[in-house]
């Protein structure tokens, strides 16, 4: 049993190597090296290419198609007032009411400013203002004035119009319906429909609150504006008016 330790320490460095052969070979005769292809379908492979009919597609009457809410009707982009009493016509028409009622809003507020103004110093700045924005007013009389649909008169727009609202006994400020937004053409393309904002406005014409009442066919980018447009809008002033007063704002969107 010696004599074959001895053999196998004195041997030891071939047997390994010989062993590291033999598991070499052994590998090596297991690979196996081969070259395949395999096809892949793809549309992309046929190029691109344009269809060019061979007669040219006439566009008739029965080929078009009408949108079931389509509204065959003009849609005027100006604000209107619902509680307006004045004649109306499609023809000749006012956007807004006469001024007179205007200009006693803004005496009423200017008061109200005088009276709310602290110290004699405050007041006399407000009494110079006051008295610049007539000086002013007295300088434009002089002008000869433009015959537009923004000037007041006694004949109301009968068509639709994109911005219908309803404030019992209040004006836009000063008498000038711009005040009272119109977001009709600010939602794009698909964007057809009303929007019913409820508000409350406080005696100083600010919109305080809006909340929509929403219908079917409206997006959401419609109630988002016909909310934003509502708070952005102003009315007159009026110390007879509620503190709190609530009205509706109705807002046609019209798509582009």
């Amino acid at each position: 049993m010696t004599k074959f330790f001895d053999i196998l320490d004195r041997f030891k460095f071939g047997i390994i190597a010989a062993f590291a052969a033999y598991i070499g070979i052994f590998i090596y005769l297991q690979m196996e090296s081969y070259t395949a292809y395999f096809p892949i379908e793809t549309t992309f492979n046929e190029g691109s290419h344009v269809v060019i009919p061979e007669d040219e597609v006439k566009l008739k009457p029965e080929n078009i198609e009408v949108p079931t809410d389509f509204i065959p009707t003009d849609v005027k982009n100006i604000s209107r007032d619902q509680n307006d009493t004045r004649k109306r016509s499609n023809e000749k028409w006012f956007e807004n009411k006469s001024a007179s009622e205007v200009e006693q809003s803004v005496k009423d507020y200017e008061k109200k400013l005088f009276e709310e103004a602290g110290g004699e110093a405050n007041r006399k700045k407000i009494q110079q203002e006051i008295d610049e924005r007539k000086k002013s007013k007295t300088t434009s009389s002089t002008k000869p004035k433009e015959s537009t649909s923004q000037n007041g008169g006694n004949t109301a727009f009968a068509g639709s119009v994109m911005v219908d609202w309803s404030l019992a006994n209040r004006n836009p400020h000063q008498n000038n319906n711009w005040y009272v937004r119109n977001p009709g053409y600010t939602c794009g393309t698909g964007a057809s429909g009303k929007v019913s904002v409820s508000i409350k406005v406080n005696q100083n014409g600010d919109v305080i609150s809006a909340t929509a009442n929403t219908a079917p066919g409206t997006n959401g980018c419609m109630v988002e504006q016909a909310l934003k447009y509502a708070k952005l809008s102003r009315f007159n002033f009026t110390d007879s008016a509620p503190k709190i007063q609530e009205g509706t704002i109705i807002y046609t969107f019209v798509s582009q």
